[in-house]
């Protein structure tokens, strides 16, 4: 049903456009799939079971003394004692260590951060935990970041969560997304 949805939206906007008389039809194509996920809720493809919830407290390009609130679910097989977040361009003041705060939703903790690293260049930051978070089943974590400033351009920014865990040979495990919506 989801890909008949889908081929209906994509093949009724390019009978659209070639009707207009466009005639490239791969931006149509585009709206279709920009059509099918809007407000953080990702209808089809890939990852639909990924998307991750947020808060804004406002969504306009620019707006300054912002807040963001991300909620992640931990995994349930291991302790995390780190978390990565790989962010788009514009998003770096907002996962600046100073405006961030994370709370352990299960316990209504701040955890407490040992050090943080940050990429430039890769767009992303690393919270190492004092004490790793140990993993339950619906174990939850809320990044707070406020007092930030939204990017500048509007747009759909999709933002990435990875926990490492404290098994002997580590690898990041996959989250999810935020698809952040900015007017």
């Amino acid at each position: 049903m989801n890909t008949i949805l889908k081929k209906f939206l994509s093949s009724s906007l390019t009978a659209l456009g070639i009707w207009l008389g466009i005639a490239i039809a791969s931006p149509l194509s585009l709206l279709a799939e920009t059509l099918l996920a809007q407000n953080n809720i990702v209808l089809f493809g890939p990852n639909q079971g990924s998307t991750l919830s947020y808060v804004l407290r406002t969504n306009r390009s620019g707006a300054r003394a912002n807040s963001f609130s991300f909620t992640a679910k931990l995994p349930t097989s291991k302790a995390v004692a780190e978390l990565q977040i790989l962010y788009p361009e514009g998003f770096a003041s907002i996962f600046d260590p100073e405006n961030i705060k994370i709370i352990n939703r299960r316990l209504d903790k701040v955890e407490e951060i040992e050090r943080v690293i940050i990429d430039p260049e890769v767009r992303s930051v690393r919270f190492v935990f004092k004490q790793p978070i140990a993993g339950f089943v619906g174990q939850e974590i809320e990044i707070n970041a406020s007092g930030v400033t939204n990017p500048s351009k509007s747009g759909m920014y999709k933002i990435e969560a990875q926990a490492l865990g404290t098994e002997a040979n580590p690898l990041f495990q996959y989250l999810g997304q935020w698809l952040v919506t900015i007017y």
